[in-house]
């Protein structure tokens, strides 16, 4: 069985749901932040399962949407799939292994899968890249805000 997903708040608590016989526990799980993988949790009716500590801030939403990134170079570019996305920020994969490399600023440009097809072009910041999975994250003016991202994203939450 995969471990299950467990949403951290920003008190850093998390709530436990045991598979097994449906008991609820709140922990502070601040002293896990930097871990990486999944925790062996064990209830009181001393079923053990596995879950792994999700802290992002921002829910993000898996994807398959297609579209292009481009360094500021216009030979620095290529096509990507995004795979999730969140008001944040996103994960995309290019068909061979990325040239980018962390800091890099580049322009992302794809489309939603909403009903209107929103086109989304912005500038963000890779943070990870491995192999050719690149996460960036956005790089939002103060004050800005994209109602076309917001009202896709909150779409998905009410579903």
């Amino acid at each position: 069985m995969d471990p299950k997903k467990v949403y951290v708040d920003s008190k850093d608590e998390a709530v436990f749901l045991c598979p097994q016989c449906g008991e609820s526990r709140t922990a502070n799980v601040a002293a896990y932040k930097n871990r990486r993988g999944s925790l062996k949790v064990k209830c009181a009716c001393s079923f053990v399962y596995e879950v792994t500590l999700e802290f992002r801030t921002a829910y993000r939403k898996p994807a398959k949407l297609t579209g292009s990134f481009q360094r500021s170079d216009p030979r620095h570019g290529g096509r990507m799939v995004v795979k999730n996305i969140s008001m944040g920020g996103l994960g995309f994969e290019t068909p061979v292994k990325s040239f980018l490399k962390a800091g890099d600023i580049i322009t992302v440009h794809f489309w939603l899968d909403d009903k209107r097809r929103s086109e989304i072009k912005k500038q963000a910041m890779v943070r990870t890249v491995s192999g050719n999975f690149v996460g960036a994250e956005f790089l939002n003016q103060p004050g800005q805000y994209d109602a076309a991202l917001g009202f896709y994203m909150r779409e998905v939450i009410a579903k």
